[in-house]
């Protein structure tokens, strides 16, 4: 087993490798040499086995397949104000543009890696209670935090499933030989219940206060409560292909208003004065200690993978080879109309959208207007990341799962929703938040730049769909709202339209290519078809 920490102002939990049964595909083996093996029924009997067990179960979150690439920033696309460039409709921008189908690589890999997660977490959760140490109360103590870590990790990696594919298989004991894997799926409603189940577990569990690195705080899950509440209450594409929300869905909207009040109560966190100087932090490799409150860690020493991401390098202006920044790709785009949406003195515009790219001599170079097809976003600007790139295709920038403006937005949100329109609450999360966008003291109304009182639900609530777009665009959250919300495909085709009448050949084409009652959701993967034949495709697959 390979255990190591590595720190630059941040620690670093990446290169913990444990390699467990696979979930997915028990008969055919493990598909990728396994870096080690160990004997679980020997291992857990220390509190640094115990502790490197739990580090194994982040692993899964720490990977290409995952929070390094595809689900925090190719899932995301297309949506209202980004896509993935090029009207290529095959590789990783068909998955994008709509056209994917159940033989997709990126999706079998993704639910293969967050299956591996679960099973890890799964072998923590039954074999902790069981370590000899556990009967000793100072050392149980510690074993509980990390009973409480893959709880959450295991509610997570489940919500990751559901937000992706729907209703997946539920297991939630470790796999051994002999195990039946050929489980049907349970429905989307009963992995949330699942969720939410581990996740509250997760928090008697944690002890109170942040943590000094990327593992997850008792704070940081009540913050991530709230937002999967949000998601279980809301629309989703279900197996009778229609998009539909519980008739309950009160009663998550009113969990998660416990929890952000809880998280805004707590005084633990708050808003970086400067917009602009927390994306910053993120790209020099800090911890924001006051905003960030749960990221995913990435890192590896010559720059390959595993433990790299392509956040800075993926979603980032255009930069040649050769210059002294090192290159991108810059596959995600937004639109002048997103742009042209933020109000004058929005000081996240700018932060936000690059209108430009840098040549090989490091000029910033402006992109005409009949070029503004190529903005970008902004926030993971190579001038931002001030260490040398070590690889021209990865970066070692952590994912933001969570920050404190989400939780702000989210008790707006709610509070708008649960009352048939917004109160103080509400105007005062919101305008928190809008507060810092212009550069005001957040704490302090101004009414230059609040909202109007007087709002009605459906206006404040369309004020609240425009604020979470110019706050956390381009963060992997705009597309998952909008299908909550049961909005995408309208929005799409909205969108297409104005970019249309903006310029009649700008290259946007995903309203078009959607279609509703299908895209709201991925095909379960054909592999997985194929070896589970208790397994029912996705509506529309």
């Amino acid at each position: 087993m390979k255990f190591k920490i590595y720190k630059t102002g941040i620690i670093k939990l990446l290169l913990v490798t444990i390699t467990l049964v696979n979930f997915t595909a028990c008969k055919k083996g493990l598909t990728e040499e396994p870096k080690s093996v160990f004997d679980a029924e020997k291992f857990f009997n220390t509190l640094e086995e115990a502790d490197l067990a739990t580090l194994g179960v982040y692993q899964s979150m720490c990977n290409m397949n995952t929070l390094g690439f595809y689900s925090a920033i190719l899932y995301d696309n297309d949506n209202d104000i980004s896509q993935i460039r090029d009207l290529v409709t095959s590789d990783f921008r068909g998955v994008a543009h709509y056209t994917i189908t159940s033989e997709s690589v990126y999706t079998q890999s993704t639910w293969q890696t967050y299956y591996e997660g679960i099973n890890r977490a799964n072998l923590v959760i039954d074999r902790i209670p069981q370590m000899a140490i556990y009967n000793n109360a100072a050392q149980r103590k510690i074993l509980s935090r990390y009973l409480g870590e893959a709880k959450f990790l295991r509610g997570f990696y489940y919500a990751e499933l559901a937000r992706l594919f729907g209703g997946v298989p539920l297991k939630l004991t470790p796999t051994k030989s002999g195990d039946d894997l050929r489980l049907p799926k349970v429905s989307i409603d009963e992995v949330y219940t699942q969720v939410i189940k581990d996740m509250t577990e997760a928090i008697d569990l944690l002890p109170d206060g942040k943590t000094p690195d990327e593992r997850i705080s008792k704070i940081g899950v009540k913050g991530m409560l709230a937002r999967i509440s949000l998601f279980a209450g809301g629309y989703a594409l279900r197996q009778n292909g229609q998009m539909e929300r519980p008739s309950n869905y009160r009663d998550f909207y009113a969990i998660a208003q416990k929890l952000t009040k809880e998280v805004m109560e707590s005084g633990q966190y708050t808003l970086n004065p400067s917009f602009e100087q927390f994306f910053r932090n993120q790209n020099q490799l800090k911890t924001d200690p006051n905003e960030s409150m749960f990221e995913v860690a990435f890192y590896n020493l010559s720059g390959a993978t595993p433990g790299s991401g392509v956040i800075g390098q993926w979603n980032a202006p255009a930069v040649a080879a050769g210059g002294i920044y090192g290159r991108t790709n810059s596959y995600v785009k937004t639109t002048p109309l997103f742009r042209n949406s933020f109000a004058a003195g929005d000081l996240r515009r700018d932060v936000a959208v690059a209108t430009y790219q840098i040549n090989a001599a490091g000029q910033t170079v402006e992109y005409t207007a009949a070029q503004d097809n190529n903005y970008a976003p902004g926030k993971w600007r190579r001038e931002y990341q001030i260490s040398p790139a070590k690889d021209l295709n990865n970066t070692d920038i952590n994912y933001v799962v969570l920050r404190y403006a989400d939780v702000l937005l989210m008790r707006a949100e709610i509070e708008n929703e649960l009352n048939g329109g917004p109160n103080l609450i509400a105007y005062t999360a919101i305008n928190m938040v809008r507060r810092r966008a212009f550069g005001k003291s957040v704490n302090t109304p101004d009414p230059a730049v609040d909202l109007p009182v007087g709002l009605s639900k459906s206006d404040f609530f369309n004020a609240l769909k425009n604020e979470r777009a110019w706050e956390l665009c381009f963060e992997g959250l705009r597309k998952y709202d909008l299908i909550r919300w049961n909005m995408l495909g309208t929005s799409l085709r909205t969108t297409e339209s104005n970019l249309i009448s903006y310029r009649s050949n700008f290259p946007y084409i995903a309203g078009t290519m959607f279609k509703d009652g299908r895209h709201e959701l991925y095909p379960i993967p054909l592999r997985e078809m194929d070896l589970n034949r208790n397994l029912v495709q996705n509506p529309g697959y």
